[in-house]
């Protein structure tokens, strides 16, 4: 079994400058590990934490999460069979030869797809845009991604020409056997998008570290089959026979091909699919401007509503149109990753006021 996917590329230096105000000084240090702003930890209290059972810097909602597995001594009281996520994808112990067409968990490496043109009608606009995917990469198994890898196809004629390796950690920046397998990885994906239609054979929920995704396999109207991760999903709502049109990326796990869908449709069932990552709402208590890649990112402490802090990156400054000042209440998806020992949401999307914004992370269009 492959052990880790480590889907990394050619380092690009990030250097991350950070300003108490706007006008103030930068200094230079991309892991803001020398200002104590940016330990979340100086917010908790002592009824809210407790350092002989969490570690510094993590966000407790009191459920067990993926990130536990590195931040925390919680223990999953409910895993499969008590697995253990030392691997990409696998089995449980129990699961039988008839349910083993998909694995019961793996890590999708929360994989986002974005084009210059989401939302043209022109197939000609279409073609002469660009087209970016971006996976994380948790490169020591330890819960928490830190680090991930932009793959960039200029034109959309469905080659990756370029990718960039970013790490949260310097420890990841002298990796030459990620260097290695981004560059083999460029040249398996495709910036093409996949549309099957078919009929459901069988379903599961699969664990994707902490949340529970839909997967089902389809017969498709040619006479092949395929897999289809239908995301996050609170319940199965298909059926052996149902009917389901999906729309997606195809990418491979283990040795299992499949279709990242994006969009799907079913007569029999209501399939909203949201890759944004789990959901935190609270009050921002106070932000800050940083450096990051040559772009003014906006960082925010958040008080959640069971009383913690969680750090937040939200994005480059230019891309928000109303970033959220202190006292906001706010909701937040994204993905957690490691900065050295911080904990940091990374947002892809930002809720206030009843209106809810994409944060878009794909690198400027390059010429």
């Amino acid at each position: 079994m492959n052990k880790k996917r480590m889907l990394l590329a050619t380092l690009i230096a990030a250097s991350y400058g950070f300003a108490s105000t706007a006008m103030a000084d930068e200094r230079a240090s991309r892991h803001y590990e020398d200002d104590a702003w940016y330990d979340v930890s100086e917010w908790f209290d002592g009824n809210d934490y407790n350092p002989t059972d969490e570690a510094i810097g993590r966000w407790d909602d009191e459920v067990f999460s993926y990130a536990d597995n590195a931040t925390s001594s919680d223990q999953d009281n409910d895993s499969i069979n008590d697995m253990a996520y030392r691997d990409d994808y696998g089995y449980a112990d129990n699961t039988s030869n008839d349910d083993r067409w998909f694995y019961d968990y793996y890590d999708d490496g929360s994989r986002t797809w974005d084009n210059s043109n989401r939302n043209s009608q022109s197939n000609q606009q279409e073609s002469q845009g660009w087209h970016s995917y971006t996976i994380y990469n948790d490169s020591d198994n330890d819960g928490l991604y830190d680090s991930y890898t932009n793959y960039f196809d200029r034109n959309n004629d469905g080659v990756y020409e370029d990718f960039t390796y970013y790490s949260f950690d310097k420890s990841g920046d002298d990796n030459q056997k990620a260097k290695t397998d981004a560059q083999s990885h460029q040249k398996d994906v495709s910036s093409q998008q996949m549309q099957l239609a078919g009929t459901v054979e069988s379903t599961k929920m699969v664990t994707v570290r902490d949340r529970q995704h839909l997967v089902a396999h389809l017969k498709t109207n040619d006479g092949n089959t395929m897999i289809v991760d239908l995301g996050p999903q609170l319940k199965n709502q298909l059926a052996q026979g149902d009917r389901l049109d999906a729309t997606g990326y195809r990418v491979k796990v283990g040795d299992k091909p499949l279709l990242i869908a994006t969009e799907a449709q079913s007569k029999n069932a209501d399939l909203n699919i949201d890759r944004n990552g789990r959901n935190y709402t609270g009050k921002v208590a106070s932000t800050r401007e940083v450096k990051v890649q040559n772009q003014q990112h906006v960082l925010a402490k958040v008080e959640t509503d069971n009383g913690k802090t969680m750090m937040v990156d939200l994005g480059a400054k230019d891309q928000l149109s109303n970033a959220p000042s202190e006292g906001a209440k706010v909701t937040v998806q994204g993905v957690p990753v490691k900065v050295n020992d911080r904990v940091v949401l990374m947002a892809r999307s930002l809720e206030q006021d009843g209106q809810k914004t994409k944060i878009k992370r794909a690198p400027k269009s390059k010429s």
